[in-house]
C-alpha cells in the first residue's frame, strides 16, 4: 500500500469499513470479525479517534493480529500493510469479506457505522442466506395438509406439459420430496411458496408494481398467492401497461412493443427464484414513463459475476419448481436471456444492479430510435429478399449504414435476416 492510497483511507474519517486504533486492544477480533461480516474493510493501527496519525509498536500489534485471529472461526482472509509516515510506525490491516459468517465464541458480530455488535438469530439467518451457506427454501415450514389440491394438479399438469414427464398418483409425494417440497412429512419454504397462498406464512412474499410520475409513487398494485400465479399476473399486467407505438410501412400498420415482452417475464422470475425471502421486503417494480426497474431482496450470490453469470441457486428447491414448470427454461441462463432479447429489441437497453442486500434490473428506453423516411424507403425495397449491397444502391447509402439500419429495424421485428455469410438477405417481415 502507497502512501496516497493510505492518506485517501483515513481523510474521511472512520465509517463502516474503516475503523481506527491507536494500539492494539483486547477487541481486535471483535473488529476484523465484524468487517469480514460486513463488506470488508480496513482497520487501521496507530491513527486516533480524529484521524491523526499517533504511531504504533509494529511488531506487538501484528503479534496481536496473529494471535487474535485465532478465536475467529473461520478465519477471515487478512493482508497486512506496514507504512511510515513522518517517522511514525503504523499497520494497517485489509479485511476481506467473508464467504461464510465469522464468529467470536460462538457469537457473530456485524459493524453498523462505526460500531461492533452482536447478531440476532434472524439477522443471522439472513447473511447466512445471502453469503449461500444456508438453504432457506428447504426448511420445513407448515403441516402438508396446507397444500392447496388446485396447485397440486397444475404443477404435475404442467411438468407434462413443459417437461413430457408424466408423474402417477401413487408417485406424487415422492416426487415432491425429491425436488425439495416436502421434508419430513411437512412442507419446505418453497413449498409454501408453490402450493399455499403463500402470505400467511411468509408476508412478504409478494410482488408490488408501482406506477410513478415525476418520481413519486402514483398508483400501486400487489400481487400475492402461489409464486407461479403472482408471475402469471404480473406479467399479464405488464403486457398492458406496455405502451404500443405504431409504425406505418407501406400499406400496413405496424405495433411495436416499447420492451421486449420476454426479457421482463425472465426478469420478473429471476427476481421471484433469487431474492432473499429472509428480509421482510416484497419484490417491487417500477413503473415510470422512461424506464422500469424491477428490485429484489437480496444481491448477487458469492462468486456469481454478470459478465459470465452462472447458475448458483440461492433458493434451489423453489428453482426446482419453477424449472419443472417451465418458467426457468435452463438454469444459469436468466441474465444472458435479457441481454440477448434487448440487444435483439431496438427501443431499449437493459442495466443490472447490484448493492448491499438488493438487485434490481432496469429496462430503460432509447429516446433516439426512430422510423424515418429512409427506413420506411429500406423496408419497402425488402418486400422481396435483398442483399444490403443491393439495398444501398438503391436507397443511396453506404452498405455499413445500410447494415446499422437494418439492425434497428430487425430489433422493432420490422425486418428478419435470411441465410448466412455471403448469402444473407433482408426482407419485410410480414
Amino acid at each position: 500500500m502507497d502512501l496516497d492510497t493510505f492518506l485517501a483511507l483515513i481523510r474521511n474519517g472512520e465509517s463502516e469499513r474503516i475503523e481506527f486504533k491507536r494500539s492494539p486492544t483486547k477487541t481486535l477480533h471483535h473488529e476484523i470479525a465484524a468487517l469480514a461480516n460486513a463488506e470488508g474493510g480496513h482497520l487501521i493501527i496507530g491513527v486516533d479517534d480524529t484521524g491523526a496519525i499517533v504511531g504504533t509498536d509494529v511488531k506487538q500489534a501484528v503479534e496481536s493480529i496473529t494471535s487474535t485471529l485465532q478465536s475467529v472461526i473461520p478465519p477471515p482472509h487478512i493482508t497486512t500493510h506496514r507504512l511510515t509516515v513522518n517517522d511514525r510506525n503504523l499497520l494497517v490491516v485489509e479485511v476481506e469479506k467473508a464467504a461464510a459468517l465469522c464468529s467470536v465464541g460462538g457469537v457473530v458480530y456485524i459493524r453498523t457505522g462505526t460500531s461492533v455488535r452482536p447478531l440476532s438469530v434472524q439477522e443471522i439467518l439472513m447473511l447466512s442466506s445471502e453469503l449461500g451457506t444456508v438453504a432457506w427454501d428447504g426448511a420445513p415450514a407448515a403441516p402438508e395438509r396446507e397444500i392447496d389440491p388446485a396447485s397440486i394438479e397444475w404443477f404435475f399438469k404442467t411438468i407434462r406439459e413443459s417437461r413430457g414427464r408424466t408423474i402417477q398418483p401413487d408417485d406424487r409425494e415422492r416426487y415432491l420430496r425429491s425436488v425439495g417440497a416436502l421434508r419430513d412429512g411437512m412442507l419446505t419454504n418453497a413449498g409454501v411458496l408453490f402450493f399455499t397462498e403463500t402470505t400467511s406464512h411468509i408476508p412478504h412474499a409478494r410482488i408490488r408494481m408501482i406506477g410513478m410520475e415525476n418520481e413519486e409513487p402514483a398508483w400501486s398494485r400487489e400481487y400475492e398467492g402461489p409464486v407461479w400465479q403472482a408471475i402469471e399476473a404480473v406479467y399479464a399486467d405488464l403486457l398492458r401497461e406496455i405502451r404500443k407505438g405504431e409504425v406505418i410501412v407501406g400499406t400496413r400498420r405496424v405495433r411495436v412493443e416499447e420492451y421486449p415482452a420476454r426479457a421482463l417475464r425472465e426478469a420478473v422470475i429471476n427476481a421471484v427464484a433469487h431474492r432473499n425471502y429472509t428480509i421482510g421486503a416484497d419484490v417491487k417494480i417500477f413503473l415510470h414513463p422512461d424506464r422500469i426497474e424491477i428490485r429484489n431482496p437480496g444481491g448477487l450470490m458469492p462468486g456469481v459475476d454478470l459478465a459470465d453469470p452462472e447458475h448458483v441457486p440461492r433458493n434451489p428447491s423453489l428453482s426446482n419448481l419453477l424449472y419443472d414448470t417451465g418458467f426457468i427454461e435452463r438454469y444459469g441462463f436468466g441474465i444472458r436471456m435479457i441481454q440477448r432479447e434487448v440487444e435483439r429489441h431496438a427501443l431499449c437497453s437493459v442495466s443490472f444492479s447490484g448493492a448491499s442486500n438488493r438487485f434490481s434490473v432496469t429496462f430503460s428506453k432509447k429516446s433516439d430510435v426512430l422510423i424515418d423516411t429512409t427506413d420506411r424507403e429500406i423496408l419497402e425495397a425488402i418486400r422481396e429478399p435483398m442483399k444490403s449491397s443491393e439495398i444501398a444502391g438503391v436507397v443511396g447509402l453506404s452498405k455499413p449504414m445500410v447494415v446499422r439500419r437494418l439492425k434497428n429495424l430487425m430489433g422493432l421485428r420490422l425486418a428478419v435476416k435470411e441465410g448466412s455469410g455471403a448469402h444473407i438477405k433482408y426482407r419485410a417481415a410480414h
